[in-house]
């Protein structure tokens, strides 16, 4: 057990335990939430790119005081999910959501590149901190890539392993 996982439990408890009405009106809460939720992870770092891309340097420490704070929710909801055991991995990287995936992946390139944009102004730090930040994300999007390509090729040899399978209880019968 985690340092952080009673306090987290409580908070849990307490927001799904707010009242929704019946199962179907729960439902269809959540449902909303997680549309809310994946339209944030695309929009929030677009509109953080615009808006450094118009005020300059000075909007890039409030935004990653927001942003870090958005994702400090997600990681909420992670350590809610891990603990009742909730496979996230294979999820994230299915084929269903690799277009959703890319899309969240554009959008933050697009938000870096901007703040590395803004911050080339011959300050040693800003600089430091532009180029670090796409040196991260490059080799964030290689390792989702990487991985992508590993669970594929996962899931094909089950597929076939599957099918073989099939295949012999068929003949044996």
């Amino acid at each position: 057990m985690s340092k952080l996982e009673p306090s987290t439990t409580r908070l849990a408890d307490t927001i799904l335990g707010l009242e929704y009405g019946d199962e179907q009106e729960r439902l269809r809460y959540y449902e909303a939430y997680a549309v809310i939720v994946h339209l944030q992870l695309i929009m929030l770092p677009i509109v953080g790119a615009v808006v450094v891309f118009v005020a300059g340097t000075s909007a890039v420490v409030p935004l990653l005081a927001v942003l870090a704070a958005f994702f400090g929710s997600i990681l909420f909801g992670k350590l809610h999910l891990q603990r009742y055991q909730v496979p996230m991995e294979l999820i994230a990287l299915s084929g269903r959501n690799r277009t959703y995936i890319a899309l969240y992946a554009l959008a933050w390139v697009l938000f870096i590149v901007a703040m590395a944009t803004a911050g080339m102004d011959g300050s040693s730090f800003r600089s430091g901190f532009a180029v670090g930040a796409l040196i991260g994300a490059v080799v964030g999007l290689v390792t989702l890539a990487i991985r992508a390509r590993r669970q594929r090729s996962m899931f094909d040899d089950q597929a076939a392993g599957e099918t073989d399978g099939d295949d012999a209880e068929r003949l044996s019968s």
